[in-house]
């Protein structure tokens, strides 16, 4: 790994975008240290007590109750504290901002998730994580097909103003962030945000920091680690309102970005390719799931087109009350008012029409159906 220096004349996020560290992101830091607080339950205690602060601040019997006997023990100790300390000396020093899960300035679409990060490390304009973005994503070990088809979409995208999301790893990630660049882009590393991962990456990543944003949720100084990298694209799903899969075999890990995309109501797009590619047997299937299908590299309006709406009177009223974020089919029935046993096979016909996906738990969500997606 090369540990990356501060962008010359801009020192990071931290100069930029306004949100000062500050005794909450010291309080959140020590929190999320004391054994037993991952990032679930960091939110179950800020959204119980308003704050990292006042959490942190509560009687030992009451947090011992909220947080665990464990956590109140190290809390008393004060190790976690002087750690946190440390970190936000290291972060001042590289110019990385902090951003606090339950404080202004964390993007509002991370809350979606179920255990968001607690905090997050930035460097470079923080403003672009708060409004959705697109994320691109795929295989490491691109073709050159692949690799052309994500520099296209990122530079197009990034030309009309939506910032692209990726996770600057080789291939697919890269391709669409250079194409982004000198546009809006977000990098979501598995690293700390002073890391660069991968090493020959390291230009990249300095015009990323200069143009965009580099984001983490691990402190500065943190390696990248294989673990890091499920848990990483967590976050890249839920900074995007639309997620395009360019290329990604089978069991690519831009699948597992896919899949969180889908369970949290985003839509999620996918580039056909040969069907004797491996880079393109996960890409293939998304499609053949209903996922909608990147056709055109050339045409106007990107993420605008999906099928119409059923002609039958009957799907139509039933696709309306099915919400973006994933249900059950008891719950479409409630809402249409209807017994499951009638709405069943409709919601079948709209499953097979690409009109709802099943996602892994089984529930069902809106997609586009089957009109194919154009960008150029």
């Amino acid at each position: 790994m090369v540990a990356a220096r501060p962008v010359s004349g801009r020192p990071g996020g931290g100069s930029r975008s306004g949100h000062p560290q500050t005794g909450e992101a010291a309080a959140a830091l020590t929190l999320r240290g004391l054994p037993g607080v991952g990032a679930a339950r960091f939110r179950a205690l800020v959204d119980r007590f308003g704050s990292s602060r006042a959490a942190l601040a509560c009687g030992t019997a009451e947090f011992a109750r909220e947080a665990g006997r464990n956590a109140a023990e190290e809390r008393r100790r004060g190790e976690p504290a002087r750690r946190a300390r440390r970190t936000l000396e290291r972060c001042a020093a590289a110019g990385v901002a902090t951003l606090v899960y339950g404080s202004p300035g964390y993007p509002r679409a991370l809350r979606d998730l179920s255990a968001p990060p607690s905090v997050l490390f930035a460097l470079g304009r923080t403003e672009l994580l708060q409004d959705p973005g697109v994320a691109i994503v795929g295989s490491r070990r691109a073709t050159a097909y692949g690799r052309r088809v994500a520099r296209r979409l990122g530079a197009r995208l990034a030309g009309e103003g939506r910032c692209v999301v990726s996770g600057m790893a080789m291939g697919i990630d890269a391709a669409a962030h250079r194409g982004a660049l000198p546009g809006p882009t977000a990098a979501v590393l598995g690293s700390g945000v002073d890391v660069v991962s991968p090493p020959r990456n390291e230009r990249l990543y300095r015009a990323i920091v200069e143009k965009g944003v580099a984001v983490s949720e691990y402190a500065p100084g943190v390696r990248a680690e294989p673990h890091h990298f499920p848990t990483r694209n967590r976050i890249i799903a839920a900074l995007a309102a639309d997620v395009v899969i360019v290329e990604a075999s089978r069991r690519s890990g831009a699948l597992i970005t896919a899949g969180i995309a889908l369970d949290l109501g985003r839509e999620v797009h996918a580039v056909p390719g040969p069907i004797d590619r491996p880079t393109s047997e996960g890409t293939n299937r998304l499609i053949a799931d209903g996922a909608g299908v990147i056709v055109d590299a050339g045409l106007d309006d990107a993420f605008a087109h999906s099928a119409p709406p059923p002609e039958e009177p009957g799907l139509r009223e039933l696709l309306e009350v099915v919400p973006a974020a994933p249900v059950t089919a008891e719950e479409v029935a409630l809402a249409a008012g209807r017994p499951v046993e009638e709405v069943a096979t409709s919601l079948t016909v709209l499953e097979i029409r690409g009109y709802l996906t099943p996602t892994r738990d089984g529930r069902l969500m809106r997609t586009p159906g089957r009109a194919g997606l154009a960008v150029r």
